[in-house]
């Protein structure tokens, strides 16, 4: 039985990998999880300042079926406390946003670099609060990795089946105050944590892809 999950994991990861590099859904399957926000905070024009980071969805064999992980950051910075995927900035030692990707997932969650097959890109995003472009990269390894979390940064590691994560029940709605202003943020709900804003969004792509792609 175990062997014949594995077959179906790996035929579902090469199905996933043949659709990332057709037509992407894109800004529609993003803006499913976005938050609303400020009008003054919509969106913008990505200019000439915008910096560029590399964040890695990886996904490996789970119990129930294909997993994935998140890291809790600890507090402070920009993005103290959230739940996010690994990643970060591009350096100008880093060939690509591929590179990049891995190399921040090797540094926050001790993922070889060289255990990942890379297999695709979904749409960048571009966040104006932070004046980031994000590019997420999806990678496969072929069994559950010891996640080793760098302490100065990674406060804990999630790791969640896709199935639950996308599960119906497990999309939500909640309302945050920041800086006097209302947002209305859709999440995801996993394993008692919630994972909104751009991580949302980019895991959104995935979902709506997984659903055109491996449902069809």
């Amino acid at each position: 039985m175990e062997s014949t999950g594995i077959s179906m994991i790996d035929h579902q990861l090469e199905k996933l990998a043949a659709c990332l590099q057709k037509d992407l859904p894109g800004a529609s399957a993003q803006s499913l999880m976005r938050p609303s926000v400020h009008p003054d905070d919509l969106l913008g024009n990505i200019g000439s300042s915008a910096k560029s980071s590399g964040v890695l969805i990886l996904l490996f064999p789970g119990s129930d079926g294909i997993s994935t992980v998140f890291i809790l950051r600890t507090q402070g910075g920009l993005h103290g406390g959230q739940i996010s995927l690994p990643g970060g900035k591009q350096e100008a030692s880093d060939k690509d946003l591929v590179q990049t990707a891995l190399r921040e997932s090797y540094e926050e969650i001790g993922v070889d670099p060289k255990s990942v097959s890379v297999l695709g890109l979904l749409s960048p995003l571009f966040v104006p609060y932070s004046n980031f472009i994000i590019q997420p990269v999806v990678g496969a390894v072929t069994v559950e990795p010891l996640f080793i979390p760098e302490p100065i940064e990674v406060a804990d590691i999630i790791v969640v089946p896709l199935k639950q994560l996308f599960a119906r029940e497990n999309h939500k709605t909640t309302v945050i105050h920041r800086a006097g202003k209302e947002i209305v943020a859709p999440f995801y709900e996993a394993s008692g944590k919630s994972i909104w804003g751009a991580t949302a969004m980019i895991m959104s792509e995935l979902e709506q892809l997984l659903i055109s792609c491996i449902c069809e």
